[in-house]
């Protein structure tokens, strides 16, 4: 079987892979866009989870070909590769973030996925869990540091927005792959293509992932959720798609539907109020908000407004720019990217440039909740 992607061309799927497909456990992931209410700014946003999965499978293919590895292992790696993101919940990054709150991660219900599948694939399933989990060397080419789910979503994402930044050398990243004691390593002479990947990956985020609206989408959602979930099961919720989503939110009442209406009707807070300090102090606010709430609660009570009216958008601090990506030098040697590569560096340093801490607000109260989140944090950083 044969599929027309409007990225990769034609992409073939054995007998057992269309299996898979043909599931309603992979065809609802038709109903999840990747990108979750990114479409609220770029309106072309609007691929789906089912797009991406198959991207995957066909770049986790050509790293297998590439690695001249044995048709058994190609064959569960693609199939891990189809699995990887079948647990994800409704809006994509909200419900992933929500889940995350219960210790549970989207990888956790894709394994339930895997189980429930048991009897249309012939591969062991637990290592299928444990590829998609990250817990094999072999399965770092579907859940690495360079791994081809990042590589599709980056070259998928800016298709999909029209931004640039997502494009590169997938080709070559992939051809100057190799198996070092059974680590995925790569070439000196990948550098350069690799340092572009992370420059995409950090100019997307900026430009897409952390775009100011739908960081303030996603918060309003995930509130929305929070309080949907009062009356619902974790696992319940995570089984719905965007659809099913959207209609619990609109037929809920409170809290949720006030805030989902807001958002599907495009009418999202503001940021009120904006805290930029240093490493050491961002750090510091990220450790002391155990709770958002608490803090929402108190903001809004010294602004004279409703809870619901105010939302905390803690710090985060930046992941390690370089990973842990392992170049093999012309003389054999293996060693991080960042011993040979001074850009690593330099992106981990202007990936703090974009950390802070945000408060939102409905546009109509924005000036009483900025005045008590100034008073409110820079309390809490003195």
């Amino acid at each position: 079987m044969e599929v027309q992607d409007a990225v990769h061309g034609y992409i073939k799927l054995s007998e057992e892979e269309k299996r898979i497909v043909d599931s309603p456990a992979f065809q609802r992931l038709r109903r999840i866009r990747q990108l979750g209410f990114t479409s609220l700014i770029y309106p072309s946003a609007t691929h789906t989870r089912f797009q991406h999965s198959l991207g995957v499978a066909h770049l986790t293919g050509k790293f297998a070909d590439s690695l001249n590895l044995k048709d058994e292992k190609r064959k569960e790696l693609r199939l891990a590769a189809l699995f990887h993101d079948t647990g994800h919940g409704p809006f994509s990054h909200v419900s992933e973030m929500m889940s995350k709150q219960y210790g549970v991660s989207h990888e956790d219900f894709s394994c339930e996925v895997i189980d429930r599948l048991e009897g249309l694939y012939s591969i062991d399933k637990y290592r299928l869990h444990r590829i998609i989990r990250g817990d094999l060397e072999i399965g770092q080419i579907v859940a690495g540091d360079i791994d081809a789910d990042r590589m599709d979503y980056l070259i998928r994402d800016a298709h999909a927005t029209g931004v640039k930044h997502g494009e590169i050398d997938v080709d070559t990243i992939i051809r100057l792959a190799e198996i070092d004691s059974r680590r995925l390593v790569y070439d000196e002479k990948a550098v350069t293509s690799l340092e572009s990947l992370l420059a995409s990956r950090f100019h997307m985020t900026k430009s897409v992932y952390k775009h100011h609206a739908v960081e303030i989408a996603e918060k309003m959602v995930q509130r929305a959720l929070d309080n949907h979930l009062e009356d619902n099961r974790l696992e319940r919720i995570m089984r719905l798609d965007d659809y099913d989503a959207h209609n619990e939110l609109l037929e809920s009442k409170g809290v949720s539907y006030k805030l989902y209406e807001r958002v599907k009707n495009r009418k999202l807070y503001k940021r009120a109020f904006i805290y930029t300090g240093d490493q050491e102090e961002l750090r510091h606010l990220e450790q002391r908000i155990e709770s958002p709430e608490e803090i929402e609660r108190e903001i809004a009570e010294r602004a004279g407004v409703k809870s619901h009216e105010v939302i905390v958008d803690p710090p985060s601090t930046p992941g390690i720019t370089d990973f842990d990506i392992k170049i093999k030098k012309s003389n054999g040697e293996v060693v991080k990217m960042s011993e040979i590569s001074h850009f690593p560096y330099m992106l981990s340093e202007a990936e703090w440039q974009t950390v802070d801490l945000k408060v939102y607000s409905p546009e109509e109260v924005r000036e009483e909740v900025r005045e008590a989140a100034s008073e409110k944090v820079n309390n809490m950083v003195k």
